[in-house]
């Protein structure tokens, strides 16, 4: 993908190049009716180059990023009656070559896994399980779960589910240093952030900084405990699904501003929340007009919030300045953590036209307002900050299929080019595609 365009206020000049794959090879090999193995491997890698001219057309930086992930897995599946067994066990390779670094940086990692599937009954289904992380930077993991699946009759079934989970962070969230050209915004790993913000504040780019942003200890994994409950309806052309939710996360892994440009665009980058907590509720549903058109959809509910601001929000006694005036604001007015959302949904339509063998789909995705950062300056998002406005997105997408091989697909995203470069500079406007696959 290349962008071209004049950043930084009309000053400077750029170009980036962004290519990205992954190829994926499965075997399956079944020993008997009851012992069935797979091999796999899966690669995949990120290149970016980008450059910038200065007003004189001359070269300012240049900037390359090279990221490998390669991932050889083997799972097993033996059945025992109703009951199934499932193992498996697998490695990550990761390889970085980028700008300013006198030696790749690697990363490796080993993981096992074990997962029973337990039917006492034909209504109830139990899962157990667990994962075993190593990893050559960070510390072990055990993540066990355990989910149950009561089915009432072939219409209404309830579950829920606890588990734990762990991730590292990847070396996007450590060492990533872009700049998008076509809009300015930058985009920095934690491990290079520090370095890189003082050389954009020494070339005189910068207009401010987050106070109380710093990047003195190591970015920490991300570890949590959830919990699910939910269930499913299915009668005639209707299909409904409900889930609440509920997640303690230590050291949540999040992206937010850190500084502002003098061309009025951010400076983002990833640092840990030490402890958070969600909550919501889930709906997605269908329902089938006809064999040939259906329309389904999805909401989300969420609130997301960091546990010490709830826990000591007296004791730090938040407040806001308006008009030179000091004002206490109150728990109820703390909105939660940035760039989330109370309220997301989106709906789709699809068509089918037998006929001529084709497909006709428009999804709409709605987002509620959210906050990127503290404008009031009391450390903390409240409804007295400034928010980005909800908006929707339209897609449309029309794929058509000759003799089963090949299929055809064009469409657009971002249908009605919704934009808002102050505000949401990652927000490409209306995109066009066409594709071209063939099944062998």
């Amino acid at each position: 993908m290349d962008n071209k365009a004049i950043i930084e206020n009309e000053k400077y000049t750029g170009d980036a190049k962004e290519n990205e794959w992954n190829s994926q090879i499965k075997l399956e090999h079944r020993w008997n009716s009851r012992l069935y193995w797979e091999y796999e491997m899966y690669a995949t890698n990120y290149k970016n180059d980008a450059f910038l001219n200065n007003p004189d057309n001359v070269l300012f930086e240049k900037t390359y990023y090279n990221q490998w992930l390669v991932r050889p897995e083997i799972r097993t599946t033996w059945s025992i009656n109703r009951d199934k067994l499932t193992a498996g066990a697998g490695l990550n390779y990761e390889t970085l070559d980028r700008t300013y670094f006198a030696n790749n940086v690697q990363f490796n990692s080993q993981y096992i896994y074990l997962q029973y599937d337990y039917n006492p009954t034909e209504k109830l289904n139990i899962l157990a399980g667990f994962r075993y992380d190593n990893h050559s930077e960070y510390a072990s993991q055990l993540s066990p779960k355990l989910a149950v699946n009561y089915r009432f009759n072939t219409n209404f079934s309830l579950k829920g589910s606890v588990g734990y989970g762990y991730k590292a962070p990847d070396f996007r969230q450590l060492y990533f240093d872009f700049t998008n050209p076509s809009v300015g915004y930058t985009v920095l790993g934690y491990n290079v952030a520090e370095a890189r913000l003082n050389e954009f504040e020494s070339q005189g780019l910068l207009s401010s900084r987050v106070a109380g942003v710093n990047f003195d200890q190591p970015l920490k994994p991300e570890s949590s405990i959830n919990f699910n409950f939910g269930g499913y309806y299915r009668k005639n052309k209707l299909k409904i699904e409900l889930n609440a939710f509920y997640n303690s996360i230590s050291d949540l892994i999040d992206t937010g501003v850190v500084a502002a440009k003098k061309s009025g665009q951010n400076i983002f980058s990833y640092f840990n929340y030490s402890k958070v907590f969600t909550y919501g509720l889930e709906f997605n549903s269908t329902y089938n007009f006809t064999k040939d058109f259906s329309a389904s959809l999805g909401y989300q509910f969420l609130t997301a919030k960091d546990k010490s601001v709830v826990d000591n929000f007296e004791e730090h006694q938040y407040i806001r300045n308006s008009d030179l005036q000091t004002i206490k604001i109150d728990k109820s007015d703390y909105f939660g953590l940035y760039n989330r959302s109370k309220h997301t949904a989106n709906v789709k339509f699809g068509y089918t036209i037998p006929s001529i063998k084709a497909d006709v789909n428009l999804r709409v995705l709605y987002r509620s307002k959210y906050g990127l950062f503290d404008t009031n300056g009391n450390g903390i998002l409240d409804k007295y900050d400034n928010f980005i406005g909800d908006y929707f997105i339209a897609n449309l997408s029309a794929s058509k299929y000759i003799m089963d091989k090949f299929m055809l697909q064009a469409g657009a995203n971002n249908l009605f080019n919704y934009t808002d470069p102050s505000q949401i500079p990652s927000l490409a406007g209306r995109q066009l595609y066409a594709r071209i696959q063939y099944n062998f």
